[in-house]
């Protein structure tokens, strides 16, 4: 099975680079997105490796990755990545938020 990355995802990911590019180093930066995206992989395989999260909205499981979320529905085909956020954040609150355009 394959995954792919929506576009409010690479925009979460942006997000999360640029903060930590600005506050610790552009090498932390790389280093953070990269143990998120490591995981991109294993969801796409594994589809069934996260929690259900109904309670955000229908479908939707995730999965840790250090201290983000990786939000995520899985189809016959693919899995499709949809939102990072860190864990401390008002989950409920960045859904809705995202549900309506940022």
């Amino acid at each position: 099975m394959r995954y792919r990355v929506t576009k409010s995802a690479e925009r979460d990911l942006d997000e999360i680079f640029v903060y930590w590019a600005t506050r610790a180093s552009l090498e932390v930066a790389d280093r953070l997105i990269d143990n998120i995206t490591d995981r991109f992989w294993l969801l796409g395989a594994h589809p069934n490796a996260g929690g259900a999260c109904d309670d955000l909205a229908a479908g939707v499981k995730s999965f840790p990755a250090g201290n983000y979320l990786i939000y995520y529905r899985a189809h016959r085909q693919s899995t499709d990545i949809l939102h990072i956020f860190h864990g401390a954040r008002d989950q409920r609150q960045l859904f809705k938020k995202a549900k309506k355009g940022r």
